[in-house]
């Protein structure tokens, strides 16, 4: 149900979400399955994009414009402007030497919720973790992709329906308190946008309270101060907002010409859409140590002159492929979410993202391309072509904002334990890409934020 009163009856609740993206409508969702009421605060509403309210600044090799259309106020927030790829990453992205960090939960431990995760999605679970090998060293695994969910419109018919979620458009939730031990959040408060009045609303600890609002938008409100100077709620750690990332790419960063037809390794049962894509395996990246790169492959091309050549002297065919490469980055505490000295008319302090890519980070995406080409000519199989300016000089990004609320072992070096749950309190949960300790790779977040936000939800329910 939407709710438009001016307050609400907060002992109604047994949990709090704040964002209505991928990972806050499918924690509620489930939550409400399990018999919990649930109300979800959106910024925006469910009609337009309030765009107005993403306000970040950007340094390095991104804008803020950048950082702002991916952070998107409105019911179903990013999926409103989600491409629709779905692939899951693999345990050695999770555990790569060369990141130098490790996930602190294991694949396995994600798999049945990766697969409760993709109907949510439309996607077929089939085909979300497929590969084959390609040539010794590389793996075919291309990126299952279908029409993009709009989760905002998709479930708003179930939104608008539901006994145990109500929704709060136009809110944002500005401030957040806790008892003295810092062990629950004991209270919020949020902002109606239409007449601008403030509100607070306690929290018992029963009750709990999942921050979804996105990379940039979780990371804004734990870091907002507090009048009494003392840390902000939920950044006991001061590592709230650091190791922010993106997966970078690099359009048409490569081309190659070989002999396979990557078409014939699309799975055949899959009817859906995606991209080719080639990675290295385990045992070659480890080697050269290389870590999360994506050889997104596209345009096939029979009369390209490089693979008419190589037909007529080798007697079979070859293809020419545009090759976009999209890696991770390596986590760096530099890489941040900050606030700026401005506020808004709420009182709410304005953010600015910097993100910088490493210079090893372009190293890998050239090291990566070299292999395939090597490993091409050592098998007489083809031939690479690394465009130098257009991976040293023109990066981009798939809009996907990750680790400002890193998860991990413990409060020293994370802000949410395993569970998704704040270091040090009992109540108080985050969802979505911002808890991913490292890019996980190349692989799109969507599908582990929603399966993530599905075990969070496992998790919250069995709260008392």
């Amino acid at each position: 149900m939407f709710v438009s009163d001016g307050g609400f009856a907060s002992d109604a609740y047994d949990c709090f979400v704040i964002g209505s993206g991928p990972a806050g409508v499918s924690v509620a969702l489930a939550l409400a399955e399990a018999m919990k009421r649930v109300l979800i605060f959106e910024s925006g509403d469910d009609q337009r994009i309030r765009q107005e309210l993403a306000n970040a600044i950007g340094y390095g090799h991104y804008t803020g414009e950048h950082w702002n259309a991916h952070s998107v106020r409105m019911l179903g927030g990013s999926s409103n402007v989600w491409a629709g790829q779905c692939p899951t990453p693999r345990q050695f992205d999770w555990n790569n030497p060369a990141v130098g960090l490790n996930w602190p939960i294991r694949r396995a431990d994600l798999m049945p919720y990766w697969r409760r995760a993709a109907p949510i999605l439309d996607h077929d679970p089939a085909f979300i973790d497929f590969e084959r090998p390609l040539i010794s060293g590389f793996l075919y695994r291309p990126v299952p992709a279908a029409m993009p969910t709009r989760v905002g419109v998709k479930y708003l018919p179930t939104l608008k329906s539901s006994r145990n979620v109500d929704v709060a458009p136009g809110r944002s939730v500005i401030a957040l308190d806790a008892n003295a031990a810092r062990s629950a959040v004991t209270r919020l408060a949020y902002v109606e946008h239409q007449s601008q009045a403030t509100r607070q609303i306690a929290v018992r600890p029963a009750q709990s309270v999942i921050i979804a609002a996105g990379g940039i938008g979780n990371a804004t409100l734990l870091l907002q101060p507090r009048v009494d100077g003392s840390a902000p709620v939920g950044n006991e750690s001061g590592h709230v907002g650091k190791f922010l990332m993106e997966h970078p790419e690099f359009n048409r960063g490569g081309e190659c010409v070989l002999d396979i037809e990557l078409d014939r390794y699309w799975p055949t049962a899959n009817r859906g859409r995606g991209t080719h894509a080639i990675i290295v395996g385990d045992a070659a990246a480890t080697e050269q140590k290389l870590y999360g790169c994506s050889l997104q492959c596209s345009r096939k091309d029979a009369n390209d002159p490089m693979a008419r050549y190589f037909a007529s002297e080798l007697g079979r065919s070859f293809f020419h492929y545009d090759i976009t490469p999209r890696c991770e980055m390596l986590p760096s505490a530099a890489n941040q979410v900050f606030l700026t000295g401005e506020r808004d008319a709420a009182g709410f302090y304005r953010p600015a993202a910097r993100c910088v890519l490493d210079a090893r980070d372009f190293l890998n995406v050239e090291l990566t391309l070299r292999a395939f080409g090597e490993a091409l000519i050592r098998l007489g199989r083809g031939r690479v072509k690394v465009n130098n300016d257009r991976i040293y000089k023109d990066v981009r990004g798939g809009g996907h904002i990750m680790g400002t609320t890193r998860m991990g072992q413990s409060r020293s070096a994370s802000v949410v334990d395993t569970d998704c749950r704040v270091h040090g309190y009992d109540n108080f949960f985050v969802a979505g890409s911002s808890v991913f300790p490292t890019g996980g790779g190349y692989a799109n977040p969507t599908l582990t934020i929603v399966a993530l936000a599905l075990r969070l939800a496992d998790t919250v329910a069995k709260r008392s």
